[in-house]
């Protein structure tokens, strides 16, 4: 029997190295490849809408809501610092839609207009006509616009649309890229997961 040559070892070391180097090597340039390109990484985060951090509470915006805590309903809060104009009363009618759309949850939430000044006897009439069910409360633009200080300045601009937990904190805002369908998206998540409100 012959011994095998020095010539036929050195390709398989060379295989065997290669190997080692592939399975160091391999794993860093596909999680390079992932972080670069972001093809294949997972999204985690579930929500379509803005969350609002850091945290707001009703009682920062000086809000008159009848119920919070356990048991209080989710609300859908439409926001006019100034008057409520035609961009006011299209949130108005999305947080209408949205709360509808929620279906056998509906009963779990409720549509609020908080206004910085009084609405006009016309506005009264219409949102008495056209929502019946709407709450309104009204609202301290000093107040509002300082506690949104630290978020974006789109934030201070006109009506917002905001989720309000049960608990009075307001978790979630609708921006205007963002169409009310990814808010409904949020808000029943939202309902399926809490245990309370």
């Amino acid at each position: 029997m012959t011994e095998p040559t020095s010539d036929s070892r050195q390709p398989r070391g060379q295989l065997k190295l290669l190997a080692i180097v592939a399975v160091v090597l391999g794993p860093i340039l596909v999680a390079w490849l992932m972080a670069t390109t972001g093809v294949g990484i997972p999204q985690t985060q579930t929500n379509h809408s803005a969350l609002v951090e850091p945290q707001l509470s009703v009682q920062d915006w000086q809000l008159e809501l009848e119920q919070v805590g356990y048991g209080a309903p989710w609300r859908l809060l439409v926001t006019a610092p100034g008057e409520c104009t035609e961009a006011c009363l299209a949130l108005i009618h999305e947080a209408r839609q949205i709360d509808v759309a929620t279906g056998r949850e509906a009963d779990r939430v409720e549509h609020v207009l908080a206004l910085g000044q009084p609405a006009s006897a016309e506005l009264n009439d219409r949102l008495a006509r056209d929502y019946p069910q709407l709450q309104q409360t009204p609202l301290s633009p000093t107040a509002y616009r300082d506690s949104l200080s630290a978020h974006p300045d789109a934030w201070q601009q006109g009506p917002q649309l905001w989720v309000v937990d049960p608990l009075g904190r307001v978790v979630l805002h609708r921006d205007p890229a963002n169409p009310g369908k990814d808010l409904l998206d949020d808000l029943r998540h939202l309902l399926k997961v809490s245990k309370v409100g």
